[in-house]
């Protein structure tokens, strides 16, 4: 428990702009499927979902990839924001073939990777666990309107139905 608390506490504080020298996730440059640079940053206003999956994973990421379809057929209210665990195979080219699959259109549904050094500081600063890209913890991000991390929630078949129950206490 007390690693949990740990975790949040720094996602909480790198989202939040803990220090300038720090490589800041908030900061840090993504690239989603229509090729659009944007960071955490640009997406505060609204609450968001993060999950980190890997496009040739076949164990929980798809399982993933359809709570966050249900979620937009449902019009749920939150950004949904998919980012890769791989980002040497899952290039932004690979991620935008990935989104067309999977029918997420942005601004709703960001499918995204980008540089290496970056995607795997946006990672480690979620404390996403990775043996291989296929190997990984497999937990969803709330962040609140502000950035904040609200809530890490396990990935189960139950998660659509936390996300939208977090979405409706906020």
């Amino acid at each position: 428990m007390k690693s949990a608390i740990a975790l949040t506490a720094g996602v909480v504080w790198l989202l939040a702009g803990g220090s300038a020298r720090a490589l800041l996730p908030a900061d840090t440059v993504l690239v989603d499927q229509r090729g659009t640079s944007f960071s955490l940053h640009d997406l505060r206003g609204r609450p968001v979902a993060v999950v980190f999956v890997a496009t040739r994973c076949t164990d929980a990421c798809p399982v993933a990839d359809a709570i966050f379809a249900r979620l937009v057929r449902e019009h749920a209210g939150v950004q949904l924001l998919t980012i890769s665990l791989d980002p040497r195979y899952d290039t932004p080219f690979v991620m935008s073939r990935y989104a067309r699959t999977l029918r997420a259109d942005a601004p709703a549904w960001r499918v995204a990777s980008g540089k290496p050094i970056d995607v795997n500081a946006v990672a480690d600063a979620f404390g996403v666990q990775r043996a291989r890209a296929d190997a990984h913890s497999t937990l969803v991000y709330c962040l609140d309107s502000q950035g904040r991390l609200a809530r890490a929630l396990p990935l189960s078949t139950a998660t659509a139905r936390e996300i939208r129950a977090w979405l409706a206490g906020r």
